[in-house]
């Protein structure tokens, strides 16, 4: 026959329960107890079969001595071997337990104060170590962030616990063991796969590609830059049940959903400039009013005032002659508009001088 495990904290809530001072033999009586606690605990958990069962035990054991140790501890300077046999307790079950803890679960106050005090050291640490660093601000910003948001938080969970003490222990790796030249690029890779999936870690993110994309006019090049950012992304390792939020999508995918938006939308770009062109007809021609000799005169002058910066004038003249019809002439002799184009008669000037001052009263 199977053990039959009952509930061990009945006698502990009992003696608490009035709120007062617990005397000298009370003291002793409550650390005995503890200890009876922690014994019959390991020995009812191995007692039984199912792996429900020994959660639900072990959870519920677990959230009482919490509960109990929030009331005690408001009192601690007078209860102080009450607090340490409780403690003591908690310890046990985290200890030999945490595997069937509830993450989500509040922390105790003891340990929730300890946590805050260790955030606030941690973001004074960074802080000062940023200062002798050359390091993108954004980046400092969210990595401090991580602590603060603790720092202040009024509720903090056992995931959230085991979060930052898992972000604390690998940036003081980090800081100590990385050279400073890839020290950037690896706090950045650090963000995902500790899975710090927060608006504000998506948001660096997605500006350090948007920012390495516009240093690159040619669409191809933005697409070549994407896809590398793409295969970084997907060969980083995210280390397993690590997040931050435990109901957003892990940093990682949202970058590469992102990655993903941002080719789709070039490739898209690329489609309707192709379709644009592929609508022009090939015997497509641009219409003038201009004569064959202002036409000239008018390349002309922007080729000498650079406006027009091509170094080959033959190719440029047989371009205009291709594609540009005169007021007069359907089809354009490259011969024609280059002999022009040496040779502008003062008439020609006078008469583009007009148009364009006809120009500048539109424009002003």
């Amino acid at each position: 026959m199977h053990r039959t495990v009952k509930y061990e904290l009945l006698s502990l809530e009992a003696w608490l329960a009035t709120g007062k001072r617990p005397n000298h033999a009370l003291s002793g009586k409550i650390k005995s107890e503890a200890v009876r606690i922690r014994e019959a605990l390991l020995t009812g958990a191995l007692s039984l079969a199912d792996e429900l069962h020994v959660q639900r035990y072990v959870r519920t054991h677990h959230f009482g001595v919490i509960q109990l140790l929030n009331k005690v501890w408001r009192k601690a300077e007078t209860q102080t071997e009450t607090n340490e046999a409780l403690v003591e307790l908690l310890t046990t079950i985290e200890k030999n337990f945490s595997a069937h803890l509830d993450t989500e679960m509040e922390l105790c106050v003891l340990h929730h104060q300890q946590l805050r005090q260790q955030c606030k050291e941690t973001v004074h640490a960074l802080t000062k170590t940023f200062a002798n660093l050359t390091i993108d601000v954004n980046l400092q910003g969210v990595l401090v962030s991580i602590f603060h948001e603790w720092q202040h938080a009024q509720t903090i969970t056992y995931q959230q616990q085991k979060f930052a003490m898992a972000c604390r222990a690998e940036l003081n790796d980090l800081f100590a063991n990385t050279a400073e030249p890839v020290l950037e690029e690896t706090l950045s890779r650090f963000l995902v796969s500790i899975n710090y999936n927060t608006k504000i870690a998506f948001k660096y993110w997605q500006t350090r590609i948007k920012r390495q994309t516009s240093t690159v006019e040619a669409k191809s090049e933005k697409r070549e830059l994407l896809i590398s950012f793409q295969h970084d992304v997907q060969y980083i390792t995210v280390k397993p049940a690590m997040y931050c939020h435990p109901h957003a999508d892990s940093l990682r995918d949202q970058v590469l959903a992102f990655i993903n938006e941002e080719l789709n939308s070039l490739e898209r770009s690329g489609s309707e400039a192709k379709m644009a062109t592929e609508n022009i007809p090939h015997n497509f021609r641009v219409r003038t009013e201009l004569s064959v000799s202002q036409l000239a005169c008018f390349v002309k002058t922007l080729v000498d005032t650079r406006v027009i910066v091509n170094p080959n004038v033959s190719e440029l003249l047989r371009f205009f002659a291709q594609t540009m019809v005169s007021k007069r002439a359907e089809d354009i002799s490259f011969d024609s508009l280059r002999a022009k184009y040496y040779n502008i008669e003062s008439g020609t000037k006078e008469a583009l001088r007009q148009t364009l001052q006809n120009l500048m009263k539109k424009l002003s």
